[in-house]
């Protein structure tokens, strides 16, 4: 804006020059004409610079006021999306707690019924339940003798019996717990 109207003022005493009767070179004048269409160049650029400015403030604050508004009303949608938030997450709460306590009732019957199969569901040959002692598990332990049979694994004896693998591996002196054979016999001790 200064700029503006320090060439008005140049231009005003120019224009208060050009007045004069003097004797002038003519190519003094034609100097100054010169730069005078060179300083009304200047304010037409200046101008259009500071309409440009203008129009550049004027959409920045429009666009500020639709930043706050939108702000604005965000805050009420805040504020609801989270109380919605919270309830999922509640939601979420009581239904992993009910998954945890079906998923600990399916191990509890699928345990349960396994130990049926394995104790009662199987021949003489495969498996037997009796007590048994054995000298070679510790201090005379008491437990039971289970034959293995094709499929068994360590894990699944153990679940069905209700002891350890470890129980197991150490009371069978096992080198290798991976590896059973069909018709070994494993001293299963009491838990």
């Amino acid at each position: 804006m200064k700029q503006y109207l320090k060439i008005i003022g140049i231009m005003a005493m120019l224009a208060g020059l050009s007045g004069c009767v003097t004797m002038q070179d003519s190519r003094e004048v034609t100097q100054q004409q010169e730069d005078m269409l060179l300083l009304k160049e200047d304010l037409n650029r200046t101008k259009g610079k500071l309409e440009t400015l203008e129009m550049e403030y004027q959409r920045l604050v429009r666009e500020l006021d639709a930043m706050q508004g939108a702000a604005n009303s965000s805050k009420g949608e805040t504020s609801s999306t989270q109380a919605r938030m919270d309830e999922i997450d509640r939601r979420m709460s009581v239904l992993e707690g009910a998954r945890a306590k079906d998923r600990q009732a399916i191990v509890d019957q699928l345990s349960g019924k396994m130990a049926d199969i394995m104790g009662n569901g199987t021949t003489a040959k495969s498996s037997r339940k009796s007590k048994t002692t054995s000298a070679a598990a510790g201090a005379n332990t008491t437990g039971y003798e289970h034959v293995v049979k094709e499929g068994d694994t360590l894990s699944a004896i153990a679940t069905a019996y209700k002891v350890k693998t470890s129980a197991i591996v150490e009371a069978n002196k096992l080198k290798n717990p991976d590896t059973l054979r069909t018709g070994q016999k494993l001293f299963i001790p009491q838990p």
